[in-house]
């Protein structure tokens, strides 16, 4: 097991959803959290709530899709804290469309939140980790980076993106200690689904804090109390035909 007192950790996306679940999971194991997304009025008031707990806490105002933001993400953390232990991999966005209703411009946007966005950040990450021989790049991927759906695919595609990226990150990166995981869920119950006509039904959704709570065990390291988790949610797995794999090296 690793512990993550005084760990490092930035997460994208941390505004809500997922994210925030994340930076209260490792803000509560004692770990530092920086927390990055573009609503600095979330981000602020989560910085607040965690303070009251751990003061070990940044935010920085970023857009991800902006290499200039990330770069100065990661140096600001870097100057604040010194290292960089644990990058997640959060920030993304849905398209719900058609494939002939698609514009271009929401394409790209699709496939540079989702997939850019993880490129730029895991490099930036790269860069402090290689030097200090040590590190772990954590991405919250999509089930549907394994399989394709109906009015899904720019979504599909970028998912499918990240998954190929993340095979050549953990290979390349063996060798300099660094550890790479990809976490795919199925339906979460987040801001996702706000914009949905009809929000699928919570009973079948996974919660953000179940996530985060499987992120940190991966984080841990600890197989048994993730499988344990794993196994707490089947029931809304198997009601969303849906779940979450884990690959690590």
């Amino acid at each position: 097991m690793v512990t993550l007192t005084n760990k490092v950790v930035i997460i994208t996306g941390a505004s809500s959803g997922i994210g925030r679940a994340c930076a209260l999971e490792f803000a509560r194991k004692g770990a530092a959290v920086v927390l990055a997304a573009r609503r600095i009025e979330k981000l602020a008031a989560l910085h607040e709530e965690i303070s009251s707990f751990n003061k070990k806490c940044l935010h920085i105002q970023t857009d991800v899709t902006m290499e200039d933001q990330v770069v100065n993400l990661f140096e600001r953390a870097r100057e604040r804290f010194g290292k960089i232990d644990i990058l997640v991999n959060n920030a993304g966005r849905g398209l719900k469309s058609e494939i002939t209703h698609i514009s271009l411009d929401e394409w790209t946007s699709v496939l540079w939140t989702n997939l850019t966005s993880v490129f730029i950040c895991s490099r930036e990450a790269l860069k402090k980790m290689i030097p200090q021989k040590s590190g772990h790049i954590i991405t919250i991927g999509s089930i549907a980076g394994l399989y394709g759906t109906p009015n899904y695919a720019a979504y599909c595609a970028a998912k499918h993106g990240v998954t190929g990226f993340q095979r050549s990150l953990k290979w390349e990166n063996r060798k300099h200690g660094i550890r790479v995981s990809t976490v795919f869920p199925g339906r979460v119950d987040t801001e996702f689904f706000d914009v949905y006509p009809q929000k699928p039904s919570r009973s079948q959704m996974l919660s953000a804090k179940d996530l985060a709570s499987y992120i940190v065990c991966i984080a841990e390291r600890r197989p048994l109390k993730r499988h344990a988790l794993r196994l707490l949610n089947i029931g809304k797995r198997i009601g969303n035909l849906m779940g979450f794999i884990q690959y690590q090296n």
